[in-house]
């Protein structure tokens, strides 16, 4: 969505759309999965179970 400067996209299903995108959505999502990523690593390193 960046490279191509993208700011928002449809969501269709069967050719009906439901709702849109943007990129900030995205990017909360990402943040989101990294979060949970280094809270996961940060148990396993330190032997805590989460």
């Amino acid at each position: 969505m960046s490279t191509k400067r993208i700011r928002h996209l449809p969501v269709l299903e069967n050719n009906v759309v439901l709702g849109i995108i943007s990129i900030g959505d995205v990017v909360k999502s990402i943040i989101e999965i990294q979060k949970e990523t280094i809270q996961y690593l940060d148990s396993y390193i330190s032997g805590k179970n989460v």
